[in-house]
């Protein structure tokens, strides 16, 4: 064998080796990519849950009936008779 075939077949096997290297490092990070979106994809989901929790609860805190129950009791607001209601003209 000539020096230049060897070195040839030196060449062509270092960079057999260097590929294989380079797909077994491109796959396990593939892998750890397809690991950090699947506990993104979870915390997403739990946060969209927790979202529609907290919604729900602002609807019922918000809603008109609850405010005037909560003014009587906690308050212990009441509504005005009509002779202590006066309308204001500008």
């Amino acid at each position: 064998m000539e020096r230049w075939q060897f070195f040839s077949v030196t060449f062509l096997y270092i960079a057999v080796i260097g590929m294989a290297i380079l797909l077994v490092a491109n796959r396990h990070e593939a892998r750890q990519l397809f690991v950090q979106v699947q506990t993104l994809e979870k915390e997403r989901d739990r946060l969209n849950s927790d979202w529609s929790r907290l919604k729900l609860e602002q609807s019922t805190q918000l809603h008109h009936l609850r405010i005037e129950q909560r003014a009587r009791d906690s308050l212990k607001m009441q509504k005005p008779s009509a002779s202590a209601i006066g309308v204001i003209r500008e």
